[in-house]
């Protein structure tokens, strides 16, 4: 297989070539990043919903048709001011899906009867995310870190349903309006004769809208240290924990891959290796599951360090001080050796692992190419993990995980807790 990444001006394309496949996965990106407003988070909320509800010359039901008589799939994401469409299909009925990706892009309907519908439906959703204590608990500790007009803060979800009311097609519109006019990153796995032709549907996207966009973007994190956010779901029967701090740096800094090297040895994410899995859940019995991670990184933006897990509200102050001796272990011992020589081996056999998998490569390369990373330049970054030092680990240890400047967001029967919490966080 061989890789590319080629940008021209409105757009960039990261090819995957493959001298046959069966099944074709691509994606398309804009970041129409701006300064974060109630209104714009309720029209995001909208917009995947009402992208998908046909074209100038079909319904909804007749565009989702056409799609699903292909055997195919269009999936809309619109996050953190983010728009990423994933389209997949056989390598056969690929072209068709294009043809149909391009009506939907540049001929959509977004009538007034198919926008009530979705403000319905979008309005469930979100009083249903009212009870998803895990997604709340989450918010509220970026809440903490992040500055209202910053693109990671989430408003009141009763104060969202409002909003969205006041939503009309104009919004929907100027929202379209700015991500044609905005640059396109894109990527693919395919063949090189459908390779191009996606590569000419990128270009005839990209040419709809000459005017460059001019939006007032705001990224502003909080030096938050030590704080405690509680939002009461009294119908869970767990509490969901966002343990984590803002981390005042961004994704090109020095000790980026050092300090995720060293989260995953604390609380490897999706893995049983790391410190608190092993502790926590295999030897106390206190959760099934608690990992960690660096997220919200980019090159312009300043990221967090977040631990997620959950405990029954009896054993939340138990699980919390598990948790938070692991952390100050290593906080003020650091990692052996052995650990550093046994997440390099973890880190290889996963990258190996990718490369059996074409859509894994391609979901990473893809990630990657948002960044705008090009590919030598992936490559340096995938193999510098390897040159980490032990050194270096428990440096940035005792740079960035002082238990006492860590923050916690919880959700879940809180109130029965609440005492508890406040009284553990000051000891902290």
């Amino acid at each position: 297989m061989q890789y590319e990444i080629n940008s021209a001006g409105k757009y960039s394309i990261a090819t995957i070539k493959r001298e046959k496949c069966s099944v074709v996965t691509a994606y398309l990106a804009v970041d129409v990043h701006e300064s974060n407003t109630i209104l714009n988070q309720a029209t995001g909320i909208l917009y995947p919903d009402a992208l998908l509800s046909g074209t100038k010359t079909m319904t909804r039901e007749e565009f989702l048709d056409k799609v699903n008589t292909l055997g195919a799939s269009i999936n809309v994401n619109f996050q953190n001011s983010v728009l990423t469409i994933t389209l997949k299909s056989t390598s056969e009925s690929f072209f068709k899906l294009l043809s149909l990706t391009e009506k939907m892009l540049l001929e959509p309907a977004f009538n007034s009867k198919e926008l009530k519908r979705n403000k319905e439906t979008s309005k469930n959703n979100l009083r249903e995310e009212k009870e998803n204590s895990k997604a709340v608990a989450h918010e509220e500790l970026l809440n903490l870190f992040y500055d209202k007009t910053d693109r990671k803060y989430s408003y009141d979800i009763d104060d969202l349903i409002k909003t969205i009311d006041t939503v009309n097609s104009q919004e929907i519109k100027k929202l379209h309006n700015k991500i044609l006019q905005n640059n396109w990153i894109c990527s693919i796995a395919a063949t090189e004769k459908i390779n191009n032709e996606f590569k000419r549907t990128i270009q005839k996207l990209a040419k709809e809208y000459d005017n460059d966009v001019f939006s007032v973007k705001s990224h502003k994190q909080k030096n938050t240290r030590n704080e405690l956010a509680l939002k009461n779901i009294p119908s869970r029967q767990n509490i969901d924990f966002s343990i984590g701090r803002p981390i005042p740096f961004t994704l090109h800094h020095p000790d980026f891959l050092t300090l995720s090297f060293a989260i995953s040895i604390l609380a490897q994410w999706g893995g049983f290796a790391g410190r608190l899995m092993s502790t926590v859940r295999e030897k106390e019995g206190l959760t099934y599951g608690i990992y960690g991670q660096l997220a919200g990184f980019s090159a312009n933006e300043q990221g967090y360090m977040r631990i997620m897990t959950f405990f029954a509200p009896d054993k939340a102050l138990q699980g919390l001080t598990s948790t938070f001796r692991e952390i100050n272990n290593i906080y003020k011992k650091g990692v052996s050796q052995k650990e550093v020589d046994k997440f390099k081996n973890i880190l290889n056999t996963k990258q190996t692992l990718l490369n059996d998998s074409v859509g894994s490569l391609l979901m990473d390369m893809h990630a990657y190419h948002t960044h705008g990373f090009t590919v030598e330049e992936i490559e340096e970054h995938k193999a510098r993990l390897c040159k980490i030092t032990r050194k270096e680990v428990n440096e940035v240890i005792r740079k960035y995980l002082n238990p006492k400047e860590l923050s916690i967001s919880a959700a879940g029967p809180t109130d029965t807790v609440k005492k508890d919490l406040k009284s553990f966080l000051k000891k902290v």
